[in-house]
């Protein structure tokens, strides 16, 4: 069985909150978050992901309660382990023309694994040349080439920014370990 330990409660209006809690049992810990609309509807978000994403996309949590009977009675039973939400990883990177002019884009891995982002930024370093660039083409990539392309005045070389955790869809059907690999083996 679960204690529960209010860390802090944010009032956005009069009549809502969201309330972050720490969940403890003898062997694990976990924060969750809840928002509280008027004391009548209670919604469980297991990340501080799935949160936002319901105050920007409107995504509603799969969890939520009528009652704060409800919702103490689920909080004490929940497995720490269960609904950890799957996060995919975004490598974001970008194309710098002989201009100056720039272009952004990414690229979202699926994240099985759950590499975390030191991880995966430590592996990909490691295979970029000057520690921030490389050819996307090489690493089956999309490249970000303003149209239309001059390969008198422009190059192959894009820059590597950041990876970052999310919850949009996989557009590529590689995980981020398997490309990562890739890349390891290709250089």
């Amino acid at each position: 069985m679960n204690k529960i330990f209010p860390l802090s409660t944010e009032y956005l209006t009069p009549s809502r909150s969201i309330e972050i809690l720490t969940l403890i049992n003898q062997k694990e810990s976990r924060l969750v978050y809840v928002y509280n609309f008027e004391g009548i509807h209670f919604r469980f978000f297991d990340s501080i992901l799935s949160l936002i994403t319901f105050f920007e996309q409107g995504i509603e949590p799969e969890i939520s309660f009528l009652t704060e009977q409800e919702l103490d009675k689920f909080l004490e039973g929940f497995g720490l382990g269960d609904l950890s939400t799957e996060l995919n990883l975004k490598l974001n990177y970008r194309y710098r023309d002989a201009g100056n002019y720039k272009q952004f884009g990414s690229v979202i891995f699926s994240n099985e694994n759950r590499l975390s982002i030191e991880e995966a930024t430590q592996l990909i370093r490691e295979k970029l040349i000057s520690e921030e660039f490389f050819v996307p083409k090489n690493w089956n990539l999309p490249p970000l080439h303003f149209h239309p392309h001059d390969p008198e005045l422009d190059h192959d070389y894009h820059e590597f920014e950041s990876w970052e955790e999310t919850c949009e869809k996989a557009n590529d059907p590689r995980e981020a370990g398997v490309f990562l690999q890739e890349i390891q083996r290709r250089n």
